[in-house]
């Protein structure tokens, strides 16, 4: 970031990924099985990510895109590629399914890399509340209709 931050290339891009149910998966099923999801998430970010873009590992369940020179239109197909790479992936694994949080942010005029990155981050937690709001609602929907038919 801070080799984006002197360069003056612009746009850069962002996106911070979020694994959802890796703890969950941890717990459940053990850390070897926690660790594949994290390989399969490395597989499909190594096909959809070439340089000049970079992907990295950035904490337990976290990875990070920067992609120098790329417009949102640019982070967009990269995310389209990455969405698909994962659809794929799961139908070889479809009883450990991958699935995603992601945030995108793009470069505004003068705005610092970490600001931008930032702003990824915000949105990637706000998927991540989605997701699981979602859940929960389909989650309450089916002890409703387990209700009903009993």
């Amino acid at each position: 970031m801070n080799r984006l931050q002197r360069k003056s290339l612009r746009p850069v891009s962002a996106m911070i990924i979020d694994l959802n149910g890796l703890k969950e998966t941890n717990d459940q099923l053990g850390h070897d099985a926690g660790d594949a999801l994290l390989r399969r998430l490395g597989e499909v970010l190594n096909g959809a990510i070439s340089v000049p873009n970079h992907a990295a590992r950035v904490g337990g369940d976290e990875f990070a895109v920067l992609m120098p020179g790329a417009d949102r239109h640019a982070a967009v197909a990269t995310l389209d590629t990455i969405n698909e790479l994962v659809k794929i992936n799961n139908q070889f694994y479809s009883n450990a399914p991958l699935s995603l949080s992601v945030g995108l942010a793009t470069s505004e005029p003068g705005e610092t890399m970490e600001s931008m990155v930032r702003r990824a981050d915000l949105a990637m937690y706000e998927h991540k509340r989605e997701h699981h709001a979602s859940r929960k609602a389909v989650t309450s929907a089916q002890q409703a209709n387990t209700s009903a038919a009993i």
